[in-house]
């Protein structure tokens, strides 16, 4: 992991275009296979808060067809609301992201609750969260361990790939702004179709 951290820091150096086609051979290298193969009819829906807000229209324009259920200032806890409000448990779709955790965090047993409200989704995709309060490491962390435990659920590490990069983000520290919502979409879209 360490070595794929410093490969990292040298792809942010490269051009947009060849940054992501090199995390995209990353990605390739270092995921467990995904649960579903990705082509046209495969059906994503992203539930999440702000940062979700800000990155949906680069999100609608790589992911033909996701639905995108987000909400300024929503908790980790109103994620499984919005999983009832699109049907996933009942209709699940192929993949469901989440990106919840930026307003107070969360711990093990919210997301064991989102997880089991999730139902049978073959993908569960959580993006872990940058924001400079106590809460981001402990969620963090149970993101992780629960990625750790349950083979359909993968993460996305926006915590990763946006350390040293204060130039993706606004005066607070943990909005990104236009470029830091563009690499924040662009690395969902490649998990999405790892």
């Amino acid at each position: 992991m360490a070595a794929n951290g410093s490969i990292l820091r040298m792809i942010r150096r490269l051009s947009p275009t060849v940054a992501l086609v090199a995390i995209v051979i990353i990605a390739g290298c270092t995921q467990r296979e995904p649960a579903v193969p990705f082509d046209e009819s495969t059906t994503v829906v992203a539930i999440g808060d702000s940062i979700m807000v800000g990155a949906s229209e680069h999100l609608v324009g790589l992911v033909d067809g996701i639905v995108i259920d987000a909400e300024v200032g929503r908790p980790f806890v109103d994620g499984i609301a919005a999983l009832a409000r699109q049907n996933v448990a009942t209709d699940p779709p192929d993949i469901v992201v989440v990106a919840l955790g930026t307003n107070a965090g969360t711990n093990s047993a919210r997301i064991e609750e989102l997880i089991a409200a999730a139902g049978d989704v073959k993908e569960l995709i959580f993006v872990n969260i940058r924001v400079p309060r106590d809460w981001e490491n402990p969620t963090n962390a149970a993101l992780a361990d629960a990625a750790e435990r349950y083979d359909h659920v993968r993460i996305v590490d926006w915590h990763g790939e946006s350390a040293d990069g204060d130039h993706l983000f606004r005066a607070d520290g943990y909005h990104p702004n236009e470029t830091g919502s563009e690499r924040w979409a662009n690395l969902i879209v490649v998990e999405i179709k790892s």
